[in-house]
């Protein structure tokens, strides 16, 4: 019985000081100073990977027009037979 006492007596002490310690840190505005450098980092971050993508995409976008004016059908003489081929109703 005392040592059930003894243990709510200290977790109540416990979360009061947590309680304390968070209500502090809201009213030193540590809290919102850290919330706003998260959010600074989040953005940073965001647009980074925006910047990658968009240099990506630009790059394959030239990329794939090169590649469109570079290739080059490859015609070999020879006897072509359609043996294998379906039609439509097949």
């Amino acid at each position: 019985m005392i040592k059930g006492a003894i243990a709510a007596i200290i977790g109540a002490v416990v979360v009061a000081l947590i309680v304390l310690g968070i209500i502090l840190l809201f009213f030193t505005e540590l809290i919102v100073w850290l919330a706003a450098l998260f959010f600074a980092w989040i953005f940073i971050g965001a647009l980074i990977v925006f910047l990658i993508a968009f240099i990506i995409a630009f790059i394959t976008f030239f990329a794939f027009f090169y590649y469109l004016a570079e290739k080059k059908p490859e015609i070999k003489p020879g006897e072509y037979k359609l043996e294998k081929e379906k039609g439509k109703h097949e």
